[in-house]
């Protein structure tokens, strides 16, 4: 019994895009996990780029099929070959704030956003557009039929497993370097042991129930917010205020820090600015 040789992704690009022009792809990273960020990547591609370095774009395939060695060096390759490519991040907060659905087609936006060459077409890994402004296809499973979106695919997975790997000196003991923020039984262990931190998904039923609500924290925080008088101020309390603190904050505090926020931040972009 014979089989027929599964298609390269490059042939399966190469069958899908109008002769002559630059197509793309889009894929994510850390949509299941409980804990980091969100990442998008998108990959941009051309006949030049085929041409020239074909060899190395037919390696790539969809990022769970490679060894962290493999897809390590894959995206350094990518990075030098391809013609255009970008990745975009929407953290835990912003999580939290809309749904993993939104966060996930805002993190693309945010990489086609990024591009410095855009793409004539662009295949999404999926079946919910995200709403680039480009002619988009849906592609379900296509970090495994489409080169571009495994391209992408590889990016984002490369990126986000580097910042977890960083998050794991910030935040010892829950393992991040290991599980990438996923809900595997060593993580869920850790959270059980040590409760959230700020990097963790609170709107996430298993991690909602071992947060450790910190009334002294809240209390910190909203004094801090009450001294913010400018924007600027503004703006430094929610990176060095909110985001260190999260993992302490009932998501009803949040909410009340957020709508505070908004009001002092409508306050101060209506009140005059300084005589010339």
């Amino acid at each position: 019994m014979t089989t027929t040789p599964k298609r390269n992704p490059l042939d399966w690009d190469l069958g899908n895009v109008p002769p002559g022009i630059a197509w793309g792809g889009v894929d994510e990273a850390g949509r299941g996990a409980w804990a980091g960020p969100v990442v998008a990547a998108c990959a941009v591609l051309n006949p030049e780029v085929v041409s020239k370095w074909g060899h190395v774009l037919r390696g790539a395939r969809d990022s769970k099929q490679l060894s962290p060695e493999k897809r390590e060096a894959l995206a350094s390759e990518l990075k030098l070959v391809l013609p255009a490519w970008a990745v975009a991040e929407v953290d835990n907060l912003g999580i939290d704030r809309e749904n993993i659905l939104e966060a996930t087609k805002e993190a693309m936006r945010q990489a086609v956003k990024g591009l410095q060459i855009r793409p004539r077409i662009l295949f999404v890994d999926g079946d919910r557009a995200p709403g680039t402004g480009l002619p988009e296809r849906l592609v379900v499973e296509g970090d495994a039929l489409s080169c571009a979106i495994a391209c992408a695919s590889i990016l984002a997975k490369t990126h986000r497993d580097a910042l977890l790997k960083n998050f794991e000196s910030e935040h010892p003991g829950y393992g991040f370097a290991q599980h990438k923020g996923y809900g595997t039984p060593e993580h869920r262990k850790a959270l059980k042991a040590m409760g959230t931190c700020s990097i963790h998904r609170l709107s996430y039923g298993p991690v909602k129930a071992c947060l450790r609500p910190d009334e002294k924290i809240l209390v910190d925080i909203r004094a801090s917010l009450d001294a913010c008088t400018s924007v600027e101020q503004l703006q430094a309390w929610v990176s060095e205020g909110l985001r260190p603190a999260y993992g302490h904050l009932r998501p009803e505090w949040v909410e009340e820090l957020r709508k505070d926020y908004g009001d002092r931040l409508a306050r101060l972009a209506m009140e005059p600015g300084p005589a010339c």
